[in-house]
């Protein structure tokens, strides 16, 4: 896997390491329509923070450069994940050396399904890179 390795933050991590991961998680938040509106780069923080997500990062020769955010969900009794970020420019060789691992840890955690918001471009990419196998269109109306 030569120079890019994966790492876990604990939560105490996150604040000395925010430099890096805020222009990352800022890139993934708006590069979704519904997602801009639910989730900041703080939000993400602030859950990572407390231990109410997990953010894996992909470091080149030391640096942060690919983050993924996933957090933990029920739903009626079953076990899952939603990515809540996804982003950076090696993201395509960090998913050939880890998102086995990453998809490994889930369900070694409990997790029966990961699931991601995705608007039609996203959900293309994450159909055909990432594995996924169903998608259906979120709508909404804001009030």
């Amino acid at each position: 896997m030569g120079d890019l390795t994966i790492e876990m933050l604990e939560p105490e991590q996150i604040a000395d390491e925010w430099s890096a991961l805020r222009p990352l998680l800022k890139a993934s938040c708006e590069s979704n329509e519904v997602g801009i509106s639910d989730i900041t780069p703080d939000d993400i923080r602030a859950l990572a923070e407390t231990g109410m997500c997990v953010l894996f990062v992909g470091r080149e020769r030391g640096k942060i450069g690919v983050v993924i955010g996933l957090q933990f969900t029920d739903t009626n009794g079953h076990k899952g994940a939603d990515v809540i970020a996804m982003a950076g420019e090696r993201l395509m060789k960090f998913r050939d050396a880890y998102w086995g691992l990453i998809l490994d840890w889930l369900k070694v955690n409990g997790c029966e399904f990961l699931d991601a918001y995705a608007n039609d471009r996203l959900a293309k990419i994450y159909k055909s890179k990432f594995g996924f196998t169903k998608s259906c269109q979120l709508v909404r109306m804001m009030l």
